[in-house]
């Protein structure tokens, strides 16, 4: 045993070849295999940039880079593609029909006592002699003075107002120590699953500062599976290790440094047929919960309905976490979350 724990530790892969390993499994993918990601290795730490189709194809790439053997933390820098919507353009305004102009009036023809005026002689001065003063006289009537016009009132523009200031995203640091409480979506086996794997969760409770919610309900959070072991035929016992590694919230990813979670069932030597602790859930009860020194879980809650930790009865007595348990970590270093000022408040 010995010899093989030295051959093993020996033989850690190079940054090279888990690169290579890593893009020969993300080629085999049909959901990555025609995704631009770039994988870069440094002393065992990964680095995942690109951009992916989905979220379940960011999904499958971090969990390929976190399974393979020999990595020891994946950084996700991947984004994922959103499809530009077309903004139909806006008819063009009619053009307006020019307007014509108004013919000119031919001018009137003149009138018959027109035309005998012109054609009659001045009156000579001896008639105009004897005409009397008042004959002489010609009625004149005076036009009526022209009143000016005011010109139109044409109404000056308004200046725009001004654009209202964009809020600018604030850094809100989240203390080590706080408990983070989760609802698991997959289910977790120990007789089934490995050292290693992923698991998608969300969190069950939002995570507040100074009374302000940072983080809703609901966000996306990822739990590693750090050890397992089951028991064996005589003696020892099954148990789970888990810890918090990832949460993305608000298109960004954030690495979690939580706490060990241990859940552990009844030892072989025991009576291994009974169920693990005691509760109202049929069929999946609360197991026991082992201490694991600073940070490590609080306890696990189980709603009306919800999921549990229990043991199996048959067989290999896996230990066995349902969908939709709950379970409580403790980070163990701050969180820094960008979040926009609409929603720290």
């Amino acid at each position: 045993m010995a010899l093989a724990v030295a051959v093993g530790c020996s033989s850690h892969p190079s940054d090279a070849g888990l690169t290579e390993q890593i893009k020969a499994q993300m080629f085999s993918d049909p959901a990555l295999k025609n995704s631009a990601l770039q994988v870069s290795v440094s002393n065992g730490e990964v680095t995942l940039a690109g951009a992916v189709d989905s979220d379940a194809a960011r999904l499958e790439a971090y969990k390929i880079a976190t399974q393979t053997a020999g990595v020891r933390k994946v950084t996700d820098q991947m984004t994922v593609q959103t499809a530009d919507v077309a903004v139909p353009s806006s008819a063009p305004a009619p053009t307006p029909a020019p307007q014509r102009e108004p013919a000119h009036k031919s001018p009137s023809k003149p009138t018959p006592s027109a035309i005998a005026n012109r054609q009659s002689p001045p009156p000579s001065d001896a008639a105009s002699t004897q005409l009397p003063v008042s004959s002489r006289a010609t009625n004149t009537s005076q036009a009526p003075p022209l009143i000016p016009t005011p010109a139109p009132v044409v109404p000056q523009p308004q200046p725009a107002p001004a654009p209202a200031p964009q809020p600018q995203p604030a850094d809100v640091a989240i203390p080590s120590g706080t408990t983070i409480t989760i609802e698991m979506i997959d289910g977790i086996d120990s007789a089934v699953n490995h050292t290693g794997e992923v698991f998608h969760a969300s969190l069950d409770r939002p995570l507040m500062v100074d009374n302000n919610v940072v983080v809703p309900r609901g966000a996306d959070v990822y739990v590693q599976l750090t050890d397992v072991s089951s028991a064996g035929r005589l003696r020892g016992k099954n148990e789970l290790h888990l810890q918090l590694i990832k949460m993305d919230f608000e298109g960004r990813s954030y690495s979690l440094v939580s706490g060990t979670y241990e859940a552990s069932g009844s030892s072989r030597s025991k009576d291994s047929g009974k169920k693990i602790g005691g509760g109202a859930v049929v069929g999946a009860i609360l197991g026991a919960i082992a201490g694991g020194g600073k940070g490590a879980a609080i306890g696990a809650t189980i709603g009306g309905g919800g999921g549990a930790i229990y043991q199996g009865a048959k067989g290999g007595k896996s230990l066995k976490i349902a969908p939709e348990t709950k379970l409580d970590f403790q980070l163990e270093s701050p969180l820094t979350v960008t979040v926009m000022p609409s929603a720290a408040s």
